[in-house]
Formats: structure tokens, C-alpha cells, sequence
């Protein structure tokens, strides 16, 4: 009697950890069926491109989900088989078959009279644009120069200004208590002057 293997949306799965891999994959596939716009094939090649880029199916449930997306875009006239990036096949060590399982190996004369069968598909890779840092360093100097410059010349105009504020503010209470004081003593005086006058 053969053992039970471990099935997930009709895919059986011969241990535990990659039957894990496909329920997380399914249930991701559940929440992406739920949120996203499946209706509009611009959504659909947003979400089947990112899928791909980061390779996040590892099991036949997520090839699965990402052949049904490649099926949608590839009838959509509007979208270019060239816009439309092959779905990237991730094999395990334990997944690889071993060279005894290959079959009887041939002569090399037989290989090469037999003609290809499958076809094969070139993909090109765009390369990344290397991000020129100290150009950006440069920029990013020149405007933090300048407004620290922007900045220290408003405290210089506030400063210099005759109005009352945050800058100035101590100075001016002081010349104001030094105002006040010295027209006390003129007050003060005069009244002594007239005290002395009416006491004579």
C-alpha cells in the first residue's frame, strides 16, 4: 500500500516542508484573487511582473496561478509577448534527477543526428543603470549650503530689525528698563528741587 502524499488545490507533495510552501502559496494567491483587480489586464501584468521578479513560487500551485496570469496577458492583443517575462523555474537540490535516472546514456554520433525537439526561448535582461552617488552627494551638498545660507541670513535681518522679537527681544527690554530708569531719576530730581524750594 502506497503512502498518502500531502495535497494542496490538487497538487500531491511527497513531504511536509514543501506542502507548507504550497498553503502559503495558495493562501497568497487567495489574498492577491481578493484585493486585486483581476478584471483589468493592466493589473494583471503589474501583478504577474512583480511575482516573477521576485520569484515567489516555488511549487506547482504558485506555476500554477502564474501560467493562468501568462494565459490572460498572452490573449490580450494589446500586450506584446516581449512585455511578457517567462515564468523562472526554481530547482532544488533534491529536485535535480540524478544521472542513473536519466535513462541508458547514448552514443555521442545519435545525440547529434537527433533534431531538437522543444523549443527554446531567449530572454533578454535589461541591465541596471549604475546611480551615479557622488553626483547626488554634490547636489545635496549645494542645496544644504544654500539654505543653511537662506537660513542664517533671515536670523541676521531679524537681528538688525527694529522690531521686537524672539533675536532681539532681551536687548530691547533692557534699553527699554534703562529708558524708565533714567526718566525715574529726572523725575526724582525735579521733585527734590521743589521740596527744597518750598521748605525755604
Amino acid at each position: 500500500m502506497n503512502k498518502v502524499p500531502y495535497e494542496v488545490e490538487g497538487f500531491a507533495f511527497p513531504d511536509e516542508k514543501l506542502l507548507e510552501k504550497a498553503v502559503k502559496e495558495a493562501e497568497g494567491i487567495r489574498y492577491v484573487k481578493q484585493k486585486a483587480d483581476m478584471a483589468k489586464p493592466q493589473v494583471i501584468q503589474q501583478i504577474y511582473c512583480q511575482m516573477v521578479r521576485q520569484r515567489l513560487f516555488e511549487t506547482p500551485v504558485g506555476y500554477s496561478f502564474l501560467s493562468e496570469l501568462q494565459a490572460v496577458l498572452k490573449a490580450d492583443p494589446n500586450i506584446r509577448d516581449e512585455e511578457i517575462p517567462p515564468i523562472p523555474v526554481i530547482v532544488r537540490k533534491e529536485q535535480r534527477p540524478a544521472q542513473a535516472d536519466a535513462g541508458p546514456a547514448r552514443p555521442p554520433q545519435q545525440r547529434a543526428q537527433q533534431p531538437a525537439k522543444t523549443k527554446t526561448k531567449i530572454v533578454y535582461q535589461t541591465k541596471v543603470r549604475n546611480i551615479d552617488y557622488k553626483k547626488w552627494f554634490r547636489t545635496s551638498m549645494f542645496f544644504t549650503v544654500l539654505l543653511f545660507l537662506i537660513v542664517a541670513g533671515m536670523f541676521a535681518v531679524t537681528a538688525t530689525s527694529g522690531n521686537v522679537n524672539i533675536v532681539n527681544y532681551e536687548n530691547a527690554l533692557i534699553e527699554k528698563y534703562e529708558a524708565w530708569e533714567t526718566d525715574l531719576d529726572e523725575r526724582e530730581a525735579k521733585l527734590r528741587e521743589r521740596m527744597k524750594e518750598m521748605s525755604q
